[in-house]
């Protein structure tokens, strides 16, 4: 484990540091990650937030090398664990296993535990074994897998006070499903990171050139395999939402047995699908946020996770008309402050 201190901005009164910590790939590897610690300079920390990391593309939005947006609501009172994950910060050589829900908890939790030795060293008076989790898109899906895997495996090691999930892809495979139905991408740019993705995490053996039509191709070889365009630009440069100007037809054809291996990657990186539930329900405070308007990750994934976990005292359903996706970001993120300052005044 290995933490140097990170230059922070001088309008922020935050203490920013590198972390390197051992965990694991998705064979089961040892490997080294890298994640940023914030802490607030300018009085006691309220407490420690996990911060699993919104889709990202290039390795400079990596939370090790930029101060995220997600960060921005509350690094001025609270200490922050932001971790990179594979494929960005130190491991920005590899593909990012985009969506393995269960790998991103796993990678997640031994930062948390990685970050014990630097905080406690800080002598910052709080509690270095209990946390609150934020996340927003595929950090909300990260949020509920960390939040079951420490329940399931890290109790008597970790205390979750809260975990606060935003418009989340609980349900990957339904993602695709709408995109086969309507024919219809709202971020084209995120196809060539769910291949890859769900590739490396399974090794399923795909053939890009079987799936990308030569506009894509070109996007992938350009901007998304080199890490060197961030996720808004390579919104703006894939702006055509039809389907089929991106993927060859025998990518959208469920027959063709490299489309059905991508497929069933997709339900294997879900934590919940239409027919599929984990047997567990969650003893922290779940808030689970939603627009039902947005058009990058649907609300069936969050009426799919809701069916799985049912009505339960701890858990709080906030299903709304937010707008957008990005626009549903700002809704949620002030809201779990507001929460966070009524537990913590």
């Amino acid at each position: 484990m290995y933490a140097k201190k990170a230059k922070a901005p001088t309008q922020v009164e935050v203490e920013e540091h590198v972390l390197l910590y051992p965990s694991v790939d998705q064979h089961g590897d040892s490997l080294v990650l890298s994640g940023k610690v914030c802490v607030p300079k300018a009085k006691t920390p309220k407490g420690i937030i996990f911060i699993p990391h919104y889709t990202i593309a290039s390795n400079s939005e990596a939370p090790s090398i930029k101060m995220t947006g997600e960060s921005r609501a509350f690094k001025d009172e609270y200490v922050l664990l932001m971790p990179d994950f594979i494929g960005f910060g130190v491991t920005a050589d590899r593909v990012h296993p985009y969506l393995h829900g269960e790998l991103t908890a796993r990678n997640g939790i031994d930062m948390i535990l990685g970050a014990r030795q630097l905080l406690d060293s800080l002598n910052l008076g709080i509690a270095l074994d209990s946390i609150y989790i934020v996340g927003y898109s595929q950090g909300g899906a990260s949020a509920v897998w960390t939040l079951k895997l420490i329940e399931e495996q890290y109790a008597d090691r970790i205390h979750v006070r809260g975990c606060f999930a935003g418009d989340g892809p609980y349900d990957v495979a339904v993602t695709h499903e709408e995109t086969l139905r309507t024919k219809r991408i709202a971020m084209p740019a995120l196809i060539p990171i769910l291949i890859t993705g769900t590739d490396a995490s399974y090794d399923l053996g795909l053939n890009l050139e079987d799936f990308f039509t030569p506009a894509m191709m070109k996007v992938y070889t350009e901007y998304v395999a080199p890490k060197e365009c961030g996720v808004v630009e390579l919104f703006f440069r894939t702006l055509n939402h039809n389907v089929k100007h991106w993927m060859k037809p025998a990518a959208l054809d469920m027959t063709q047995p490299q489309t059905r291996r991508f497929y069933e990657g997709l339900l294997r990186s879900s934590l919940v699908t239409d027919s599929i539930c984990p047997s567990w329900v969650p003893r922290a405070p779940l808030y689970v946020f939603h627009s039902v308007k947005d058009e990058v990750v649907t609300i069936r994934c969050a009426e799919h996770l809701k069916k799985c976990l049912g009505e339960h005292p701890n858990i709080t359903y906030d299903f709304g008309k937010y707008g957008n996706h990005m626009q549903a970001s700002k809704t949620f993120f002030p809201i779990v402050r507001k929460m966070l300052n009524q537990e913590n005044p």
